[in-house]
């Protein structure tokens, strides 16, 4: 009886297949961030957070800056990089490319988004202002009194 390609697999069979993958992109993983520790360690905060090492294979490594003048400043840097990395220990490695990639920028931005909801709630009025609102409304022409009235409701404590 002929095998059948469509028939499950057993999940040990997919888990053995898996694991050795999972274990190399551990350690290329590990391997990437410490090797961007030590560009940022060179670099130092301002120029570091704004490029990323982005792969290191056959003695070249790769670094992408979030814009061209960025990726033109670590060229000017480039030997000075590589001479870090070899007396960091990569004595194998035999040159660097550097690439402008402007998504880089939200790969390396660790801060989460705010949402529009989040933005506006965490705005909020004070009494004081809501009170100054209402004085300034005593004075203004009516089409212009309710309309600050309103907008003094929203600084207004809530029982």
């Amino acid at each position: 009886m002929a095998k059948d390609r469509y028939a499950p697999k057993p999940l040990t069979d997919i888990m053995a297949g898996l694991n050795n993958r999972l274990a190399a992109y551990a350690g290329k993983s590990q391997a990437l961030d410490t090797q961007q520790q030590l560009l940022r360690d060179f670099l130092g905060p301002k120029l570091g957070d704004k490029c990323r090492v982005s792969n290191y294979r056959d003695g070249t490594l790769m670094i992408e800056a979030v814009s061209a003048p960025i990726a033109l400043r670590l060229n000017y840097l480039k030997m000075d990089i590589q001479s870090h990395f070899r007396a960091a220990g990569m004595a194998e490695l035999g040159q660097i490319k550097i690439t402008a990639n402007p998504q880089a920028t939200q790969r390396l931005s660790n801060r989460p988004k705010a949402t529009d909801s989040q933005a506006t709630n965490s705005l909020k009025m004070s009494e004081q202002t809501a009170d100054y609102l209402n004085a300034i409304a005593d004075s203004a022409p009516p089409s212009l009194k309710e309309k600050l009235q309103r907008l003094a409701l929203h600084g207004k404590s809530k029982p």
